[in-house]
């Protein structure tokens, strides 16, 4: 039917009762003036509503209806004496309210029971993470020991041993090593999930911390002969004010892995200012903050390991630990850079190898 032949048929058809929603108008003082036949029905009262108080039929109706009409935003409400919710949108006329309202009782409880699972398992991830924190030393302590003594047996102190006996030692001495090592990122990874950090929120050069974390890793990087080199760009500002522990843990644990994961090439470590442009491509709004790019040269990250390369649970193969360790570390840097606020992400640069970016804001200016 064209809608000049539904027009011309109005003067049969009662529009109002037509309407998919209730419609209720009301006083500045929440009093009901006029109601179709589908609010009556939501708000369970057929024997008519005129001159009665919104309030009567809905939690905190009137502050519901004011809160619509000011934000301009669906107000999802409850009816009063029942399970029923509303949904009600509003709009403010010369001395009232006109006020729409549908039934939402399903969506609000399906939409609340997501959100109470989602509650329920951050705080099962929560004690899982606090039970793994809690028993790292009783762990950790019995690998100390191996290590210790198998390190001391090879280098004679407890006397001449074979050489077979050599070769077998080495080899415990190195995987209590790296199960060692393994452990201490899967800690590492339990501490940023559960996101317990004591802020130690100061001003600091991020230039001289980077370079120490750099320097702490020089033996590693040395015994495979990669090459590092530290850029800034010119009039980068390098007194920050953030938390400077957690910057520290993060950008030590990004470059302790990608040297690990590294067999020849070099590292390139970049500094500069984030300019309002470039954080705007990011969904960023403009802020201060810095953006570092640590470039590796290998290529030894796929493109095709990038969309789970921050992601431990999606890489689970036993056949390659590696990938799981670098992803276990990797997700930890993430979530430290989530507790600063800051981003990070990976991407394949042609001819060049894989960078890795991140966005860190930081809350004040030295000079404020």
């Amino acid at each position: 039917m064209g809608i000049k032949n539904f027009l011309s048929k109005t003067r049969v058809i009662d529009i109002q009762s037509c309407l998919p929603d209730g419609v209720i108008l009301i006083t500045l003082e929440g009093i009901i003036q006029w109601t179709n036949l589908v609010a009556e029905s939501l708000l369970q009262h057929s024997a008519g509503l005129v001159n009665t108080d919104v309030n009567d039929y809905i939690e905190k109706g009137l502050s519901s209806v004011i809160e619509a009409a000011e934000t301009n935003k669906p107000i999802i409400a409850k009816l009063i004496d029942s399970d029923k919710y509303v949904e009600i949108t509003a709009k403010a006329i010369e001395g009232a309210y006109v006020v729409s309202m549908r039934d939402s009782t399903q969506k609000f409880k399906t939409v609340n029971n997501l959100l109470e699972e989602q509650e329920n398992n951050r705080k099962i991830n929560y004690d899982k993470n606090n039970f793994i924190i809690k028993l790292g030393n009783d762990l950790k302590s019995p690998l100390h020991s191996i290590i210790g003594f198998s390190q001391a047996i090879i280098d004679g102190l407890g006397g001449d041993i074979s050489e077979k006996q050599e070769k077998y030692l080495k080899i415990i001495n190195k995987n209590s090593s790296d199960l060692l090592y393994f452990y201490n990122k899967l800690i590492e990874l339990s501490q940023t999930e559960s996101g317990i950090y004591d802020k130690d929120m100061k001003f600091f050069d991020i230039s001289n911390t980077i370079s120490s974390a750099i320097k702490t890793n020089e033996q590693l990087y040395s015994d495979k002969n990669i090459e590092i080199s530290f850029n800034i760009a010119e009039n980068t500002k390098k007194t920050i004010y953030s938390d400077e522990k957690a910057f520290r843990l993060m950008f030590n644990t990004l470059i302790e892995t990608l040297i690990r994961a590294t067999d020849i090439g070099t590292l390139t470590v970049d500094l500069e200012n984030a300019d309002d442009e470039f954080l705007a491509t990011h969904n960023l709004v403009a802020c201060s903050a810095m953006v570092i790019t640590v470039t590796s040269s290998s290529n030894a990250i796929l493109e095709s390991e990038i969309p789970t390369l921050f992601d431990p649970y999606a890489v689970i193969d036993r056949s390659n630990k590696r990938t799981i360790l670098r992803a276990i570390a990797l997700a930890s840097v993430r979530n430290i850079m989530n507790y600063m606020n800051g981003i990070i992400w990976a991407e394949t640069v042609p001819l060049k190898g894989t960078a890795f970016k991140m966005i860190l804001p930081f809350e004040k200016d030295v000079n404020e």
